[in-house]
C-alpha cells in the first residue's frame, strides 16, 4: 500500500511541473506549435506617412503622348443648372430729343435672352461670371399738332457679353456689359390725312453696368427666378440714348 501511494505522489508531481511553468493567461503551448507573431507590433510601431492625394496629383499632372485622354476636370457635373435666362424688360428711357432738350423720357419695352457660355469653360471661377445677351428694347415717341403729326419708333436690336463680379457665393453680383447691334427707326409723318413713312437703321454701341440675381425657387431642381437692375447706354450715330429699368423672368 505504501508503495502504491509514494508512486501516485511522484506522478501528481512530474505532471505538475509543466503546468506551474506557464502563466495563468497563456494559452497552452502545445510542442509542436510555433509561437504566434505578436500582432500588437503593427500597433505599437511608428506607422509611416503616406501621401494619399500623391497619386491623384500624379494623375492630374501627366500628360498623354498617345492621344488618349488624361485627367480631366469634374467641375459642372455636380450643377444641374444650364445657364440659359428668359426676362422681360421694363423701364425708363430717355431718348436724345432733336429739340435741343436734355431728354425725352418714354416707356421702354423689351425682352432678352442669357446664356452663361463661361459654363463650357474647365475654369470654376468663370462658369457664372461670364455671359452674354440677346435683346429687343422698343421705345417711341410721339409730337405735332392736329394738322401735322410725327410718330416715331426705335428698335434696339444687341448682341452684348458680360463680366459679372459675384458676391461671395451667392447669387448675386455686380456686372459691367458692352457689345453691339443695330438701331431700326420708323416714322410717320402725317399732315392732315396724308401718311409718309421713313424708316432706316444705324450701327449701335450698347455698354452699361448693372445688379443681377439667379436665387433659386425650389429646394431642388434648376428652377430660378432671374431679375436686374440696369443702367444701360445706346449710342446710335451722334445720338445718346440711355436706358434705366430692370427685368424679371426664369432661368435654369
Amino acid at each position: 500500500m505504501k508503495t502504491w501511494l509514494l508512486r501516485c505522489a511522484l506522478s501528481s508531481l512530474a505532471l505538475s511541473a509543466p503546468a506551474l511553468a506557464q502563466d495563468e493567461d497563456d494559452p497552452y503551448a502545445y510542442p509542436d506549435e510555433e509561437p504566434a507573431n505578436d500582432a500588437s507590433d503593427s500597433y505599437d510601431g511608428v506607422r509611416p506617412k503616406v501621401d494619399e492625394a500623391d497619386d491623384f496629383r500624379r494623375v492630374s499632372e501627366q500628360e498623354y503622348d498617345d492621344g488618349e485622354d488624361g485627367f480631366k476636370p469634374l467641375s459642372g457635373l455636380d450643377d444641374p443648372n444650364l445657364g440659359v435666362a428668359m426676362e422681360f424688360i421694363t423701364g425708363a428711357l430717355f431718348l436724345d430729343s432733336p429739340r435741343g432738350r436734355a431728354a425725352e423720357t418714354r416707356l421702354g419695352l423689351g425682352v432678352r435672352a442669357t446664356w452663361e457660355y463661361g459654363r463650357i469653360l474647365d475654369n470654376e471661377s468663370l462658369r457664372e461670371a461670364l455671359w452674354a445677351d440677346v435683346r429687343w428694347t422698343f421705345g417711341g415717341t410721339s409730337d405735332g399738332t392736329d394738322f401735322i403729326q410725327g410718330k416715331t419708333h426705335l428698335h434696339y436690336f444687341t448682341i452684348a457679353p458680360a463680366y459679372e463680379l459675384k458676391l461671395g457665393k451667392s447669387d448675386f453680383g455686380f456686372f459691367a456689359q458692352a457689345g453691339g447691334g443695330i438701331a431700326y427707326t420708323s416714322s410717320t409723318i402725317t399732315i392732315d390725312t396724308v401718311e409718309t413713312k421713313v424708316s432706316g437703321s444705324k450701327p449701335l454701341l450698347q455698354y452699361g453696368v448693372g445688379f443681377r440675381g439667379r436665387p433659386r425657387l425650389t429646394s431642388s431642381g434648376n428652377f430660378r427666378l432671374a431679375f436686374r437692375l440696369e443702367a444701360m447706354g445706346y449710342r446710335r450715330g451722334y445720338h445718346n440714348d440711355f436706358f434705366l429699368g430692370g427685368s424679371l423672368g426664369t432661368a435654369f
